[in-house]
């Protein structure tokens, strides 16, 4: 699968693809978010999550630097939240993932305890994640995203 590929798909085939394609190993090295597609679940639908999304998602550059464990955006310097990673039963989909588990992140404490999300490596420069927050499905689960290698 390519990132083309995940960006044809409609939310349905995320789903899909999100639950049926196999998880591959944790990932290594710094990757760039592509919002994929917002989710029309309970937990996604208020303004103030929308706007967070729209701005910190869809019109910022970010990513995952997965050496050092760290979200950041517009730039991999620039990091934001610390996470943990580890392979993981999913949350929201029945699929194996890799869990972002931000408790060690110096986070303000409100943030820091609620953020959740997940990654699936599909390929050593592709993986598709769910972006949320610590809660269960139509509650959590907010956006699909892709991450591909950072390229300046």
């Amino acid at each position: 699968m390519t990132l083309d590929e995940l960006t044809a798909l409609d939310v349905a085939g995320l789903d899909r693809a999100y639950a049926d394609l196999p998880c591959g190993p944790m990932p290594t090295g710094v990757y760039r978010g592509a919002h994929l597609a917002s989710l029309d679940v309970p937990g996604a639908r208020g303004p103030l999550w929308r706007l967070v999304e729209r701005v910190g998602f869809d019109l910022l550059p970010y990513g995952i630097d997965f050496d050092v464990r760290t979200w950041f955006f517009v730039h991999p310097r620039l990091r934001v939240g610390r996470f943990v990673a580890s392979p993981a039963r999913s949350r929201w989909r029945p699929a194996d993932v890799i869990a972002l588990h931000y408790r060690a992140s110096r986070l303000p404490f409100p943030v820091r305890d609620v953020l959740y999300d997940e990654v699936k490596p599909l390929s050593a420069t592709l993986c598709l994640g769910l972006g949320g927050v610590d809660a269960g499905p139509g509650e959590g689960d907010r956006f699909f995203f892709a991450l591909v290698p950072w390229s300046p």
